[in-house]
């Protein structure tokens, strides 16, 4: 824009928090040896703005302009532009620029300035979406983490609070053996749940999508388990958020499996057919009955975890075992 209408100074500015009328410099774009420079914040005159810059039509001012904004140049610009962006009727920013000659549009240069600032406006509204997207999935995940912290890592912790109470009223040998058994396990459990969050917390994602990210997932996470990667389906593109469920998923698979199932074989498949992407870990261990399993103290606790990631991505996480009949894990997400 600068370049292509012989602009001095550009600029844009942003919203400030919810103030639509309130905006801040964000980018500024100058030619050579300018010196002029443009201020921090301007202040739009919410009436004028009203009528006039929600237009959404490029504005020239050969003058000072305060029935809509205080000049927003150091020194005052003789001819300036002020460029609205507005998505879906709501502002999210503008553009102001100054010339050192007497700015005129003719309509070519007019439509020419007005598709760029639509291009512009689209791009930061989508780029806010992207933000509170982001923003609210890590909302969800300190959920998670939290609920986790509160069921499992604070009862053991409670747990092995009792016990040292108990120790420390010296009973007798007996009772005292069984106490420093809880004891231990407590700690043992605590320790665990840490391990895990922090494995599940380091999570990344490497190159060459999800299909590579699970063989290193199960790599890492599978030593010392007899353990067979294989994948089917053709090469896709997940975002970032689902293929985060997909491994995280998978390592609270393997970890179970490593903790409780003592397997003599264990399967990792991935596939995708007809858009859904499908996950199945699968052991020969010892199984367990998962009706009683998901809560605090059992050892499964991940499982509650990973039925409502499956569901933070659209998706549906099933759990098949029995007592001496293995288990099988299977996530299923939309691609």
């Amino acid at each position: 824009m600068r370049d292509g209408l012989g602009l001095e100074l550009v600029v844009l500015y942003l919203p400030r928090f919810a103030e639509a009328a309130t905006l801040q410099r964000y980018v500024t774009s100058a030619g050579n040896g300018v010196a002029a420079r443009a201020r921090d914040e301007v202040a739009f005159d919410d009436e004028a703005w009203q009528l006039a810059a929600l237009s959404g039509a490029p504005l020239v001012f050969r003058e000072e302009a305060s029935w809509l904004v205080a000049n927003p140049f150091e020194p005052p610009a003789r001819s300036w532009l002020v460029v609205p962006l507005v998505s879906e009727r709501r502002l999210v920013g503008v553009v102001v620029a100054s010339a050192l000659t007497p700015l005129s549009l003719d309509p070519t240069a007019a439509t020419l300035v007005t598709l760029l600032g639509d291009l512009l406006a689209s791009g930061i509204a989508t780029a806010r979406m992207r933000q509170q997207l982001q923003g609210a999935e890590i909302e969800r995940e300190r959920a998670r983490l939290a609920a986790e912290i509160h069921d499992g890592l604070a009862q053991d912790l409670a747990l092995a609070t009792r016990e040292l109470a108990l120790l420390e009223s010296e009973p007798d040998p007996e009772l005292a053996r069984a106490s420093a058994a809880r004891l231990r396990e407590a700690v043992a459990s605590a320790r665990r749940v840490v391990r895990a969050r922090l494995e599940d917390l380091s999570v990344h994602i490497p190159l060459g999508g999800v299909e590579a990210a699970v063989k290193e997932v199960s790599a890492r996470r599978g030593q010392g388990l007899p353990l067979v990667v294989s994948c089917k389906g053709p090469a896709i593109d997940l975002s970032p958020e689902t293929t985060a469920v997909v491994l995280r998923v998978l390592t609270e698979a393997l970890a179970n499996a490593a903790r409780h199932a003592q397997p003599e074989h264990v399967e990792v498949r991935l596939r995708v057919e007809e858009r859904m992407l499908t996950l199945e870990v699968e052991d020969d261990g010892v199984g367990f009955q998962p009706a009683k399993a998901g809560g605090p103290g059992d050892g499964h606790f991940g499982l509650t975890l990973m039925r409502e990631r499956a569901r933070s991505a659209g998706g549906n996480l099933t759990v098949d075992s029995a007592p001496e009949s293995g288990a099988r894990v299977t996530l299923e997400v939309p691609v």
